[in-house]
């Protein structure tokens, strides 16, 4: 067969495992996504509350209202906070009267351990794609989406119920339940081929013996070939630009609580009911209507898997766009509901640009080729909170439409990974 730059770099590897084990293993990671996505949810907000009260309490002393309170400005700080929280992590503020707020953005600093959540996805994806066949991993990583929706819908109508006894029950759940998940991890099992041991031959031994330098020097050498191997593909480039987009883009949602509060006059326990709708719609599409439209795609139009996913990519694309722009022109709220919906219906994106790059790259390099999708995420989430918290903040200074102005600037956004796909 002739190779092009859309054949993979090398032929695929045999996958050992049987059916009944991989798909034990698959169970085990969507149940650790469960609960660790779940408390995720539950704190979402919760937490939100307990920063505009804290700010509050600043900007509006007791017995201030009116002019006096400055509602814009306490919105600005909030989504400055929660933009440089994304970027730079979080740890409980305890002790608000007495320290600053912004503390929290010290919160990375327990990260330089294991490399938080964008390591931790990176080697998920890594099992599930040593795990199954290419037919298969579609299939799987749909499977694992869909759970992250099934927490997303259970935890939040659960937060806005647990607010209305005490803001800090939710908020305080949720480092219990991330314990939970965390000791779960243990239970996953290694999932590259073992290669039966063998004596060492002399050069072996000569390498054992290498020095500290040299060893760190073999390993750089090798990374480096890695990362040549996979760059030299143009698509491969492009697909990685994508995903840097669609994870600065997937950062806007974080201030929809706020946007909606302003725009609408709501609570923020009133605005986090928006949240399930976008996780149901999500849910329907993955487990209905993807499904649907990838048979009738590959049966029916008879286009191959590559085809199908890059057509598929591309209409997610300006369905997340034109999602964006509903929600930042709307005046009601059935206008947000409706961007919302559409929005959610093309949230499966970076499902198919990750099964298209997959197909890219041979099972040897996929451990750099998702270290490299975790670079380009965490650059993304790196950017998109310091931006989007910027773009809040001028569009309630200029007021009317221009507070949506974050979603704008995504909407076209995921016009720019419409082209690049």
């Amino acid at each position: 067969m002739a190779a092009s730059e859309y054949t993979p770099l090398l032929e695929p590897s045999t996958r050992p495992q049987d059916r009944s084990s991989r798909w034990r293993v698959l169970a085990l990671i969507c149940f650790i996504v469960l609960i660790q996505d779940f408390a995720e949810y539950l704190s979402q907000a919760p937490q939100t509350e307990i920063w505009l009260e804290v700010v509050t309490r600043k900007f509006c002393p007791v017995g201030q209202d009116g002019p006096e309170c400055q509602m814009d400005r306490v919105q600005r700080e909030v989504a400055l906070l929660q933009g440089w929280k994304d970027t730079l992590e979080q740890v409980p503020g305890w002790f608000s009267d007495q320290l600053p707020l912004r503390l929290i953005w010290l919160g990375p600093i327990a990260q330089v351990l294991g490399g938080g959540t964008q390591v931790a996805t990176s080697i998920m994806y890594v099992i599930l794609a040593d795990l199954f066949s290419d037919e298969e991993q579609i299939t799987a990583f749909l499977y694992v989406a869909a759970t992250v929706l099934v927490s997303e819908i259970l935890a939040t109508p659960l937060s806005a119920l647990l607010m209305t006894r005490n803001i800090w029950l939710p908020y305080l759940l949720s480092p219990a339940f991330n314990a939970a998940g965390g000791l779960l991890l243990f239970l996953l099992p290694e999932t590259l081929p073992q290669t039966p041991p063998s004596q060492p031959s002399s050069s072996e031994q000569a390498s054992q013996r290498q020095t500290f330098r040299g060893r760190i020097r073999a390993g750089v050498d090798e990374l480096s070939r890695s990362i040549a191997v996979i760059w030299r593909h143009r698509p491969v480039q492009l697909f990685l630009v994508v995903f840097f987009i669609a994870y600065l883009g997937m950062q806007v949602m974080k201030l929809l609580l706020l946007f909606a509060a302003d725009r609408f006059h709501w609570t923020i326990a009133q605005a986090s009911f928006l949240v399930p709708v976008r996780g149901f719609t999500r849910l329907l599409l993955l487990l209905v209507i993807l499904p649907g439209i990838s048979r009738w795609l590959i049966e029916r139009r008879r286009m191959s898997p590559f085809t199908k996913n890059t057509r598929l990519a591309l209409t997610s694309s300006a369905c997340m766009g034109v999602g964006c722009l509903l929600i930042a022109l709307s005046s009601h709220p059935a206008g947000a509901v409706l961007g919302l919906v559409v929005y959610a219906l093309g949230s499966a994106m970076h499902l198919f640009a990750r099964r298209i790059i997959t197909s890219l790259v041979d099972a040897h390099h996929m451990g750099t080729l998702y270290t490299a999708i975790a670079v380009m995420q965490g650059i993304g989430v790196l950017v998109a909170g310091p931006m989007m918290a910027t773009a809040y903040g001028w569009g309630l200074a200029q007021g009317g439409v221009w507070t949506g102005a974050p979603f704008l600037l995504v909407g076209g956004l995921y016009g720019a990974a419409g082209l690049a796909i």
